[in-house]
Order: structure tokens, then sequence, then C-alpha cells
């Protein structure tokens, strides 16, 4: 009866997590020869949902994501890739979302390999107040560059504030705001910046915003630990009448970056294929 009773529990708790492949091979990816995947791969891709590109034979490569002749809407400027990274992954924004159903995807870089394409759940709390979302390790003097078209078509008189939402989990660390490295390249007055656990917040209710991000092609938020601990930054935010339309989102973001695949052996996982896992103690299938 033990047996049985732990049996139903494990099923109670079943998840199903879904993944979708949009594209799987090996295709040399450089500037001239651009991987690039038809925009009806996107139809069922939801706002949150995950979006990945494995590759290989990339260290100390860049890639970029582009979507109808440019940046893809919601990603950093460029994704500078490390001796032990063997995928890329981005979280769906609205505007990132329409892109890819209107235009597609276009991977492009510098002579990496790239291997697979995929989607499937994300994070559950983007809105269309979210201009970019994702995990970035801020340590000493570290920089989030995110593209200009993060923030294209946002009618910036309705916006009161930006929120740049991290893990940290205090307020003593120092964060920059730029449009570029001159000087004067500090978007407004930053001294009077709110600092909460959950985010940093720079009121540009005084800033013309559409000046500023005129003759530049992305936002910069730099940040030095100081003495803490390294943090994720994980969200950037518009803040329209006094609400954001997301909440607890450092607390939802960080379960997100802390779950892990394991098989049903006890080993850990890092690119999950169909079948059935355990994540955060719960029975999860990937189909």
């Amino acid at each position: 009866m033990k047996k049985v009773f732990l049996l139903m529990c494990l099923m109670a708790t079943t998840v199903i997590a879904s993944a979708t492949d949009v594209w799987e091979g090996e295709h040399a990816v450089n500037w001239d020869n651009t991987l690039q995947i038809e925009k009806g791969q996107f139809t069922d891709m939801k706002v949150g949902d995950k979006l990945v590109i494995d590759f290989k034979d990339a260290t100390d490569k860049v890639i970029e994501l582009h979507s109808n002749g440019g940046m893809l809407p919601g990603t950093r400027y460029e994704h500078h890739i490390y001796s032990d990274q063997h995928s890329v992954e981005v979280f769906a924004t609205p505007a990132m979302l329409a892109s890819l159903k209107e235009y597609g995807l276009e991977v492009c870089g510098d002579e990496f390999t790239a291997t697979k394409i995929w989607y499937g759940d994300g994070k559950d709390n983007i809105d269309e107040n979210t201009v970019w979302s994702g995990f970035f390790w801020m340590d000493v003097w570290s920089t989030l560059e995110i593209t200009k078209n993060c923030f294209a078509g946002v009618d910036w008189s309705k916006v009161k504030a930006i929120r740049f939402y991290s893990e940290a989990n205090r307020t003593d660390y120092v964060i920059n705001i730029l449009t570029n490295w001159e000087e004067g390249g500090k978007l407004g007055d930053q001294s009077t910046m709110t600092m909460t656990n959950e985010y940093a917040e720079l009121n540009v209710e005084n800033i013309d915003m559409e000046a500023a991000l005129a003759d530049v092609n992305r936002l910069m938020i730099q940040c030095h630990k100081e003495a803490g601990e390294p943090f994720n930054f994980t969200a950037v935010v518009l803040v329209k009448d006094g609400a954001t339309g997301i909440a607890n989102v450092a607390k939802s973001q960080e379960q997100t970056a802390n779950s892990q695949y394991f098989n049903l052996a006890g080993q850990r996982v890092a690119h999950p294929a169909k079948g059935l896992y355990i994540v955060n103690g719960k029975k999860v299938i990937v189909k």
C-alpha cells in the first residue's frame, strides 16, 4: 500500500513540459552564411517560452539573433561564447514573438556550427511591459547590452520609469544605465534611482528617451557587485501608470534559474530530449 501511495503522489505531481524542435542538423554559421528559419516554425510559440540555439566549435566567438534584417527584439546586442558554453537561450517577449511569427529567425555570428534550435516552457511572468528577460551574470563591472529595438514602438509619454530586476536581494551594488561610453552617456540623474532588494528603478519622466536612443544601437546596464556576491540580472521592465504588471519577478525567475533536469537514475541532464525527468522534485514529461 505504501508503494502504491507513493506512486499516486508522483503521478499527481507530474507536469508536462513541452519542447518543440524547430531545426536540427549542422550548419557552419558565419556572417556570410547565416542560418535562416522560416516564420512558420514559430506558429505555436508563446510569450515567455524559452528559445534555445545549440552549437559547437564556438569558443571565443559571437552569436547574434536577427529578424527582419535587424536584431531580434528582446535579445542581447552580442552573445560572447565561452569555452564551456554550448547553447544560447532567450525568453520570448511580446515584441520578440511578434517578429518571429512575422519574419522568422536568422542566426548570425563568426564561425561556429549550429546543431539544433528548439523552444519550450520558460517564464510565466513576462507581459507587454517586459522588454528583455533572461539571466545575465553581474560580477565586477559587468555590462548587459540589450538591443535598441527592444524599445521599438514604445510610447514614452506613458512610461514613468524603467525597472531593472535582479536576484541581488540587496541594494549595496553599483548600477549605471548608459547609451554610450562617452562622457554624458548616462541616462538622466541616476543618483536618485530607487533601489530595492528586487530591482533598481530609473525615473524617465524628465528624460527625452526618443532622443537618447536615436543615434545608438543598444542600452547598456553596467553593474559592479562591490563587496557582495555576484548575481543575475533577470528582466528590464517598463513602468506605466505606477504598475509593471509583473508580480514576484525576482522570486519566480530565481526558481526558474535553479530548475535542473535529472533522469530517473539521478543524473543531471543539461539538454533534455523527449522523455521523463525529475525537476524540482516533480516528474516532468518533455515531449
